[in-house]
């Protein structure tokens, strides 16, 4: 398993408490490097939306160009 389907499993796992999921987020980010850092994101807007990533981390850019 790769650090980012770890990071992906993780924030599946803590996605119903908006809290826990910003804090696994940022985690998660730190942890990846480059184009992990994008695909991560690009997943949890497809994953979870657009509304619930802003909502649940608004000080992380959900930039992905």
């Amino acid at each position: 398993m790769t650090m980012l389907e770890y990071c992906k499993m993780i924030l599946e796992k803590v996605s119903f408490d908006m809290n826990l999921f910003r804090i696994e987020l940022k985690k998660a980010l730190d942890q990846l490097i480059g184009e992990e850092i994008t695909e991560l994101k690009k997943w949890c807007i497809t994953r979870f939306g657009l509304n619930y990533c802003k909502t649940a981390a608004p000080e992380i850019p959900l930039d992905i160009d």
